[in-house]
C-alpha cells in the first residue's frame, strides 16, 4: 500500500468495476474502518484462475492481525479479522546463463512469478529476452510468502538482483520510503524503473519482432507488421504499460477485441487479440502504469492465443521494445541515509551468493520500512 491508496482504487487497478466492488467494500466496512488504510501494509488479492473473479482479499491491519474477505458460493461476501497467519523467507540463488534467463533461472528452482518481476526490472537495461549469453550471470534476492499450513510458498517482492551480461554488472536494490513507494535503485541511488513498462506481459515469449514487412501467418501475403506479437495462454491477464487514458476500448477490425491508450509525449499504446477487456476499461477511463486492462485471446485476425502489442507516436508507429521511457526520480534526499543501510547490505549478499542448484536461506537485518 501507498500513502493516498483505497481499497476501491486497488481494486479497480485490478479490473474490479465500482459495481462489483462494493458489495466486498461493504463487507469491509462491517469489521473495519477503511478510512484508516496505512502505507507500507501488505494487501493480497486472489482471483479464480479460470473466470478471472476475485475470490478473496486479505489486508495486513498491523503486525499481528489480518483483514480477510472472502467470495461465498451464493456471491456474498464475509469479512473477518484474523491473526497473521503466514511469515516472511528470504531466499537466493545464483547460477550462469546456459540457454537463456527464463530457461535457466526455472532450472535453479526461482520462482516463475520472480523470473517475470526480473524482466520487468532490468528489461530496459538488459534485454533478457534475446540479449544474455552463455556464462553470463545471475543472482537474485527475493521473499517466500509462507501461509500457515500451506504446502508450498507464494513469491513476494525481489529485495536484490544483479545480471553480469558481457563482463557489465547491473544491479537493483528494492527500496520502499515511509509512504509505501517502493522502486528498484542502483547501488548510487538511481532508478532503474522508467515510466513505461517495457513488457505488457507478465510472461514474455515473443514470436514476431517488431517488422516493417512480414508474410501474414492468414492471409499469406506480405504486409506491414507493425508491432510486437507476445505468446502466451489464452486468459493471461495483460497490462497498461504506462500511465494514460483509454482511447479505444471495444472491437476493431482484424485486431479483434483491442484496447488503445493515450499516454504523455503523444504516444498511444494498442492491445489486440484480446479474450475480453478488464470492467471499468471504457473510453476516458484513467489507468496506471501495470493496471490490468484485459487478457490474452485470439480474437480477430489470429491463428492461435497471443497479444498484439503496438506503439505509435502522432500516428506514426514506433519498435515498442526500442521505445526507453523516462528514467524515475532517484532516491530522495530525506530517504538517502536508509537507502544506503539496505543497499550496502544487499549488495554485500548478492556477491556472496554461491551458485547453487536450489534457492536458499538469506538472513537480513536490514528489510527496509515495515509497517508500523
Amino acid at each position: 500500500m501507498r500513502r493516498g491508496d483505497t481499497l476501491e482504487a486497488i481494486l479497480a487497478e485490478r479490473g474490479i468495476g465500482t459495481a462489483e466492488a462494493r458489495p466486498w467494500l461493504a463487507a469491509a466496512a462491517r469489521v473495519y474502518d477503511l478510512r484508516r488504510i496505512h502505507p507500507r501494509r501488505g494487501v493480497n488479492l486472489t482471483f479464480d484462475r479460470a473466470t478471472h473473479a476475485l475470490e478473496a482479499v486479505r489486508y495486513q491491519i498491523d503486525g499481528r492481525t489480518l483483514l480477510v474477505l472472502e467470495a461465498r458460493e451464493d456471491g456474498t461476501i464475509t469479512a473477518r479479522r484474523e491473526l497473521l497467519p503466514y511469515f516472511v523467507e528470504v531466499k537466493g540463488v545464483a547460477g550462469r546463463i546456459e540457454r537463456g534467463l527464463r530457461e535457466d533461472t526455472v532450472e535453479s528452482h526461482v520462482p516463475a512469478r520472480i523470473v517475470s518481476d526480473l524482466a520487468d526490472i532490468f528489461g530496459w537495461d538488459v534485454d533478457v529476452a534475446g540479449d544474455l549469453r552463455p556464462g553470463d550471470e545471475f543472482r537474485v534476492v527475493y521473499e517466500d510468502i509462507w501461509q500457515t499450513g500451506g504446502a508450498r510458498p507464494e513469491p513476494g517482492n525481489v529485495l536484490g538482483a544483479e545480471i553480469v551480461s558481457r563482463g557489465r554488472a547491473t544491479t537493483a536494490v528494492f527500496f520502499e520510503d515511509a509512504d509505501g513507494n517502493g522502486g528498484y535503485y542502483r547501488p548510487s541511488g538511481e532508478a532503474l524503473s522508467r515510466t513505461f513498462l517495457r513488457y505488457p506481459l507478465e510472461f514474455t515469449e515473443i514470436t514476431s519482432d517488431f517488422s516493417l514487412l512480414r508474410r501474414h501467418p492468414i492471409l499469406h501475403i506480405f504486409r506491414p507488421h507493425l508491432g510486437v506479437d507476445f505468446a502466451a495462454p489464452r486468459g493471461t491477464p495483460v497490462r497498461a504499460v504506462a500511465d494514460g487514458m483509454v482511447s479505444f476500448a471495444g472491437r476493431l477490425k482484424e485486431l479483434g477485441r483491442c484496447v488503445r491508450i493515450g499516454h504523455a509525449g503523444a504516444l498511444t499504446s494498442c492491445y489486440g487479440h484480446l479474450s475480453g477487456i478488464a470492467p471499468g476499461v471504457q473510453m476516458g477511463a484513467a489507468v496506471k502504469r501495470g493496471q490490468l486492462i484485459g487478457y490474452v485471446g485470439a480474437t480477430g485476425l489470429a491463428t492461435g492465443p497471443h497479444l498484439h502489442y503496438a506503439l505509435d507516436r502522432d500516428g506514426e508507429y514506433v519498435d515498442p521494445l526500442a521505445l526507453t521511457g523516462a528514467i524515475e526520480q532517484p532516491v530522495p534526499a530525506s530517504a538517502r541515509r536508509a537507502f544506503e543501510r539496505v543497499q550496502a547490505e544487499m549488495t554485500r549478499e548478492l556477491a556472496a551468493l554461491p551458485e547453487t542448484a536450489h534457492p536458499f536461506t538469506v538472513t537480513l537485518s536490514h528489510r527496509g520500512p515495515g509497517p508500523e
